[in-house]
């Protein structure tokens, strides 16, 4: 190889790994931005107002009511609406709220598509880390959680939506070319939100 083909090899990988570089930092500065408006603009607390929460949350809720929304800094999820219900008209467009599990006290099931033309709100769920944190926010407050859990779980596994002793959410979405699989992500409330809460 000459000179002049050594430089422009050179140079064609330092323009690749230059375009690489700030692809990354443009990604990392958006998460960044994200999760400083989250803690800036979320105020995290329960609504003082409203009283004994768990004998009336579940009464007042209707099939397809929507009943908030999921944030999520480090995937990029800012203010997406939650309905009650997972059927697919529902999943077209909001995240789901599995009606067997709590809407704020105890275990939130949610559950959303990652991929196709609409609906697709945990797309880049599979990209979420231990220690991500999730905003949850509906009239009875806004809870803030913190990753735990990541795991993939059979179609047929619903053991993580019982109900539990600890403010927790799980997500599930579907994981991509396994159709009898499930992606499932728990966070446990923050203890950030005791401020509010005791």
């Amino acid at each position: 190889m000459n000179k002049g083909a050594k430089i422009f090899l050179l140079v064609v990988i330092l323009v690749i790994l230059t375009i690489v570089m700030s692809v990354f930092l443009i990604h990392k500065f958006k998460v960044f931005s994200a999760n400083k408006k989250a803690e800036e603009t979320i105020i995290v607390g329960d609504n003082e107002e409203i009283k004994d929460l768990e004998p009336i949350e579940q009464k007042e809720i209707n099939y397809e009511d929507t009943i908030g929304t999921l944030t999520i800094p480090d995937i990029l999820l800012d203010n997406a609406p939650i309905k009650e219900g997972t059927k697919l008209s529902i999943l077209s467009d909001a995240i789901g709220h599995f009606t067997s599990t709590s809407l704020y006290v105890g275990n939130v099931g949610l559950a959303s598509h990652n991929g196709g033309e609409s609906g697709d709100f945990f797309r880049n769920l599979n990209k979420i880390k231990i220690g991500s944190e999730i905003y949850y926010q509906t009239n009875y407050g806004i809870r803030r959680y913190v990753v735990k859990d990541i795991k993939i779980i059979d179609e047929t596994d619903w053991s993580l939506l019982e109900s539990t002793e600890d403010n927790r959410i799980t997500l599930i979405t579907c994981v991509k070319g396994q159709d009898n699989k499930r992606l499932c992500v728990q966070a446990v409330e923050s203890e950030k939100n005791m401020i509010n809460n005791q």
